[in-house]
Parts: structure tokens; sequence; C-alpha cells
């Protein structure tokens, strides 16, 4: 089940601001067309004159993230948590994340940790925190249960010679063993990557979405 976060754009009287808000609804608008490249454009011109604009850095992270950037999408989504605004606790969720797909799960662990301590009832931190900490676990059962399976393992040779005289049945099945725990632990564990697809990064609002600066859970 998807869950999105919108960003919703801000809305100025500064005639200052307003070069920058045109480009916001813009990025957002290129971004709500699927336009991701586009959108990271639109953002980074933005980050290059006002490089403290949380929304420019959250934006550029989510159209990287959806590019597959997933390096680019974590500067973005750190420089959006170092500037501890608003977007803050969603910029460390995304962040998350991002690492997880980037292939760092500890890094995804300490930054969906953080988003907790910003705010204790994220169901979707909590959710994607349990899941990769459980497909650790299995990682580690599993590890475990192959140092197991080598150190009770005979030699070549010894297992020759145990095989002389047996059936070829009997060959087989010593040379195939079946582990149904080895099984579960796979199937268990393309459960929990199925899982965690399933439960993607917060994402910008459309252009014109937007009556105020807050930022709302669209579910």
């Amino acid at each position: 089940m998807n869950k999105w976060l919108c960003l919703l754009l801000l809305f100025s009287v500064s005639s200052a601001y307003g070069g920058v808000r045109a480009d916001l609804r813009q990025g957002g608008k290129l971004y709500q067309d699927k336009k991701y490249g586009q959108a990271l454009d639109k953002y980074t011109d933005i980050l290059q004159t006002d490089p403290t604009n949380e929304n420019a850095s959250f934006g550029a992270g989510a159209a990287a993230y959806y590019l597959k950037d997933y390096a680019a999408a974590e500067a973005a989504f750190e420089q959006t948590a170092r500037q501890a605004g608003k977007l803050e606790q969603d910029a460390l969720f995304n962040l998350g994340n991002a690492y997880y797909r980037g292939g760092d799960s500890q890094k995804a662990i300490d930054a969906y940790r953080q988003a907790l301590v910003k705010n204790p009832k994220d169901k979707e931190a909590i959710h994607n925190l349990q899941l990769i900490l459980q497909q650790q676990n299995q990682q580690n059962q599993n590890n475990q249960n192959q140092q197991n399976q080598d150190d009770a393992s005979p030699n070549q040779s010894q297992q020759s010679q145990n095989n002389q005289g047996q059936a070829p049945e009997q060959q087989q099945q010593q040379q195939n063993p079946s582990n149904p725990q080895d099984a579960m632990n796979k199937n268990d564990a393309e459960r929990v990557m199925q899982m965690a697809r399933e439960n993607e990064h917060r994402k910008p609002a459309p252009s014109g979405a937007a009556q105020d600066s807050q930022v709302e859970k669209d579910w």
C-alpha cells in the first residue's frame, strides 16, 4: 500500500521570492508529468541561487529517487534534513529509503530511527525499520546456518568413502540434502523485499495544490 507525503509549495508576497516560487511550481508540474529529469534540473537551478531552499532540495531528492540515482537522492535529502525545517522528518524518512535502495542497510536503519525521533508515530518509518531489521536477522540466521553446515561437513575423501556401497538414491540425497529452513528463509526474504517495494517514498505535491506552507499526508 503506497503512502505518500505531499510537499506543499510556499506562497509569498515578496517580489524577490516570486521567481523562486514560479520555479518551484514548474518543478512540481514537471514532476507530476513524470518528467523527472527536467524536474531535477529545475530544482537544481533553484538551489544554485538559493542553496538553503528545503523545498527545492526535497524536490530534487524525490526526482533523483525516481531516476534511480540514489546517490543524488541521498545528497539532496541529507541537505534538506540539515536545514532542520518543516521537511526534516520527511527528508529523513526518504533518506532511509534512498540508502536502502542504494544498498546501505545500516545507514537506512539510522535514518529511519532519526525520523522516528522526530515523529515516533510515523507508521511508515516504523514499518520500514521493522522490515529491514527482519531482513538483517534472516541474513544473519542464514549465515549462521551456513557456518554450522560448513563446520559439520566431512572432507571430500571421507564423504567418498561413506558413499561407497550406497544406492544411487541414497548418494543423491546426501549430495543434495533438503533443508526446509533454508527454503523458508529464502521465501521470507523475498516477501520482505516485496513489502519494502510497496512502501515507496514521499513525493512533492503537484503544482497548484497548495494553500499554505504546511506539510500534509495524502493517504
